[in-house]
């Protein structure tokens, strides 16, 4: 009895020891997750704000600076084969590393010597962005046990936390010095990867055997992905126009470079509701009706945008920013829903679907903006997103999703 004794003991204290290295709460641990989600997506805010500096610059077109976001959101076509390996292998600690990586080359862009070097910065910088979203959602959704959409609602958090700082600090880098400022913003990237890094290494990971991977069917993604890109691609415009052509409307009408970066801060803070909004309304009244109310009253705040003035262009505006995001939690913890046993490869075949829409969207709404100008691009955004509706109610009923938990 002794020597066994003797033996279960340093096993008990190495447990200690490795609980005491991480978070024991699995909300807490879903927070710091989601935190790295936060400050990779600081880095993202910044390149709508730079893109009225960079157009100016390269004498661009808004089709061709369109292409950032084509380049930077596109390369997220590689989130499936990523989200796939990450079922079955260890990617936490590359994904970890991606805030570093995307500070780094987006802090870069307002100091690139062309126009082909700006690509190449936003194709890195959307290498790692794909690592880190098809990898950390399955992380969270495994934490978050029968609470998946509060699981998802505080990842998304994360995200919209971010972008909503990202214009504020990159427009007043430049504001207050110039665009020869910007690389010095990269140093909070890479502290916030080393400190994730240290906190979450002995973070349990998502995995799912080869028997279990085997059971996820093209009759099955074809029953959810169909829908959703539907919805995705009814939404994509307005998506792209307010979130990546605001400043850059804004500053066309007059507006001073500080309101504009602030202004799309404030849209991206009410966001944030949107997020949360959209859990707890799925929770009460079901993801059906939720997504309903999401793409109705986005819309019809769009609509009323695009014939308002001043403050009250950003009153309507941040309407429509609570509304459009309250889809985005609920149309992710339906993906994981349908798809428990192959969260990562589901999780990154959808986001590789919902960047990939909106990053040729970037261009497509770059393109409508040259041709008809910001006000009716804003205006027939709003009429677009209505249609993403019948999309909705060709995904499977709540029920089902609930026994796949």
């Amino acid at each position: 009895m002794a020597r066994t004794q003797s033996s279960y003991i340093p096993k008990n204290h190495d447990e200690r020891k490795r609980r005491k290295k991480t978070p024991s709460s699995p909300t807490l641990k879903t927070i710091i997750v989601s935190s790295a989600h936060a400050m990779h997506d600081t880095y993202s805010g910044f390149i709508a704000p730079l893109l009225p500096f960079l157009i100016e610059r390269f004498s661009l077109l808004k089709a061709e600076a369109g292409l950032l976001i084509l380049v930077y959101q596109g390369i997220s076509i590689l989130q499936p084969i990523i989200g796939r390996i990450g079922d079955r292998k260890n990617l936490r600690k590359f994904a970890l590393v991606a805030p570093a990586v995307t500070a780094v080359f987006i802090s870069l862009l307002g100091t690139a010597p062309s126009f082909p070097v700006i690509l190449l910065y936003c194709l890195i910088a959307g290498i790692s962005s794909a690592t880190m979203h098809a990898t950390l959602p399955a992380i969270v959704s495994g934490l978050s046990g029968d609470n998946v959409g509060k699981g998802m609602s505080i990842w998304m958090v994360g995200g919209e936390l971010g972008v909503m700082l990202g214009p504020i600090l990159v427009t007043a880098v430049i504001a207050t010095f110039s665009m020869q400022a910007t690389p010095w913003l990269m140093l909070g990237g890479i502290i916030a990867s080393l400190v994730l890094s240290s906190l979450l290494k002995d973070l349990p990971y998502h995995n799912s055997s080869v028997k279990q991977q085997a059971k996820i069917s093209i009759k099955d993604l074809i029953t959810i992905l169909f829908p959703m890109a539907g919805i995705i691609t009814m939404r994509s415009l307005l998506r792209t126009s307010s979130q990546v052509y605001l400043p850059v409307f804004l500053i066309e009408n007059g507006a001073s470079v500080w309101f504009a970066g602030i202004s799309l801060s404030i849209v991206q803070g009410f966001g944030v509701i949107g997020t949360i909004l959209g859990g707890i309304l799925s929770d009460r009244l079901g993801y059906r009706i939720t997504m309903i109310l999401s793409l109705t009253l986005s819309a019809l705040a769009m609509l009323a945008f695009s014939y308002s003035q001043g403050y009250a262009q950003i009153a309507f505006m941040s309407i429509m920013s609570i509304s459009s995001l309250m889809v985005l939690p609920v149309a992710l913890a339906v993906v994981h829903r349908s798809f428990p046993e192959n969260r990562s490869f589901a999780n990154g075949l959808y986001l590789a679907m919902l960047f990939a829409i909106n990053a040729l969207s970037g261009v497509a709404t770059g393109y409508i903006y040259d041709q008809i100008g910001g006000q009716q691009t804003f205006f027939w955004s709003g009429w677009a997103a209505f249609l993403g509706v019948p999309f909705i109610f060709l995904l499977p009923r709540e029920e089902k999703l609930r026994n796949n938990i």
